[in-house]
């Protein structure tokens, strides 16, 4: 049965008595440089205040106070709000979305793909603390950090927190049921190689980690596969999902990174899947889409996030990172050559009015590189600040390495790559895993290959066509490799 992802819900009742604002997320929603600085900060604010306390310096304590509550609502409040209305469309929780909609206590609440907000009205009997440990508690697979913030709302805020709520699901129905209508141009690239290596069949569990428009899925469907559907973008999973919905009985689409396909799985409780096929990269649709912020062809807002949810966008690098982090992510994602000059003519220009469109980075770039031929001179600067943001490499990394452990033996791993940095971490990985010995000029004889686990499929990356170049020109720098476990 295919999985359903509850949109933010504003009750009818109106607030009263005391109501408080909680904030509660997962060990993901925040990113460590963010958890760091407000660990940190905190640590020093509070040694401070405590030596205010014991020198009786009121006026001291205050200025404490106030830059505590910066400090939360910079590195922690600021990007978890952000999160949860860019993903309020869908949540991982539905059992969480169960446990605040039956509470007398909730009036209203938000959910993002790992985080929450939820007002409620206390009536002396439970603390905010006790009521998000219940909640909590109702939710399985979800890691949530002990710490939650707590914010007191007069009736007044309440009121209109759930009245900005009550909008907010009209939007978030009108925008989900516009995705689900709207059709999905998305040309699944090396389709039928891809599927067939997969060897789909009645009987077989596969696992579509990049599941995007469905094209792969639906073809594993057509054979009689069951099949486990993951992405991180809603509205991929929305257009999935109705594409797909004659195979509802056996397909499971699921919110998520393919990095963690097998804890995903695991946590649905599937141990071991007959074959698992990943398709790295953009998808046309977030391309195409200008208000992604994707493509220097249309303008756009400069954001480059395939989960909505993420807090880190290609804004806040651009307009934040030191000098050196962009030439660095320029360098090692787009192995751009002039990375050094880009990212201080960027600094400079930054400095004048922030850096918040597409075209507007495209045209920067486009000053330090004089365009030579037909590719355009930010398309590697794109290419680089996109894998940046979603951590597309290291995604990855992480695949590859925990990948080979869910398969059955005999089961397949295909992973489709677009380019040179991506293929180039798939061929390492696969000729590591398939090599029975290794060895080196120093060693006397090989020696045993204790990370030897399967066999090459193909001895060559399948690639496309002239038929399929001909019909879908992006699909040209794509390589298929597969292996199969021993």
């Amino acid at each position: 049965m295919s999985t359903t992802y509850p949109q933010k819900r504003a009750m009818a009742r109106q607030p009263e008595g005391t109501c408080y604002r909680v904030l509660m997320w997962e060990a993901c929603a925040v990113d460590e440089q963010h958890m760091q600085a407000w660990k940190d900060g905190r640590t020093r604010i509070l040694a401070a205040m405590r030596d205010a306390g014991i020198k009786g310096a009121r006026g001291k304590l205050s200025i404490f106070e106030k830059e505590l509550k910066t400090l939360i609502f910079n590195n922690i409040e600021k990007p978890l709000t952000k999160a949860v209305r860019a993903g309020f469309s869908f949540a991982r929780a539905d059992a969480l979305a169960e446990a605040l909609s039956t509470d007398n206590a909730v009036l209203a609440y938000r959910l993002g793909t790992a985080a929450a907000e939820v007002l409620v009205h206390l009536d002396g009997s439970e603390s905010p603390e006790s009521m998000a440990e219940r909640w909590q508690a109702n939710t399985t697979g979800m890691e949530w950090e002990a710490q939650i913030l707590v914010e007191a709302l007069n009736l007044r805020e309440a009121a209109l927190w759930q009245e900005e709520s009550s909008s907010a699901e009209q939007e978030a129905t009108e925008a989900s049921a516009a995705a689900s209508d709207a059709e999905f141009h998305h040309v699944t690239v090396l389709a039928a190689e891809a599927v067939q290596a997969l060897q789909p069949g009645e009987g077989k569990v596969l696992v579509d980690a990049t599941l995007g428009g469905g094209g792969h899925t639906e073809r594993m469907l057509q054979a009689g596969a069951e099949v486990w559907g993951i992405d991180q973008d809603p509205v991929a999973r929305a257009a999935s999902a109705k594409r797909l919905a004659p195979y509802a009985e056996r397909l499971h689409i699921v919110a998520g990174n393919f990095r963690n396909a097998v804890q995903i799985l695991r946590q649905h409780g599937v141990e071991q899947v007959d074959g698992i096929l990943a398709d790295i990269g953009i998808s046309s649709p977030q391309v195409d889409c200008a208000e992604r912020g994707f493509s220097f062809l249309n303008e756009g807002p400069l954001d480059m996030r395939m989960n909505p949810a993420t807090a880190k966008s290609a804004a806040d690098i651009v307009n934040h990172a030191a000098e050196s982090e962009i030439a660095d992510i320029l360098w090692q994602y787009g192995e751009e050559r002039a990375s050094r000059a880009i990212a201080r003519r960027i600094v400079q220009e930054r400095a004048k009015a922030p850096i918040t469109t597409t075209t507007q980075l495209a045209d920067i770039i486009a000053g330090v590189l004089p365009r030579k031929g037909k590719q355009h001179p930010a398309t590697r600067s794109f290419q680089a600040l996109r894998i940046a943001v979603n951590d597309e490499l290291g995604a990855l990394e992480e695949l590859l390495r925990t990948g080979l452990s869910l398969l059955k033996s005999g089961g397949r791993f295909a992973i489709i790559t677009f380019h040179s940095l991506e293929d180039r971490a798939v061929k390492r990985y696969f000729e590591l895993v398939t090599k029975a010995e290794i060895d080196r000029p120093e060693w006397p004889a090989p020696r045993p290959n204790p990370e030897y686990a399967a066999k090459a499929v193909y001895r060559k990356p399948v690639i496309p066509g002239d038929e399929e170049l001909a019909a879908n020109p992006r699909s040209r720098s794509a390589k298929l490799r597969v292996i199969e476990k021993l």
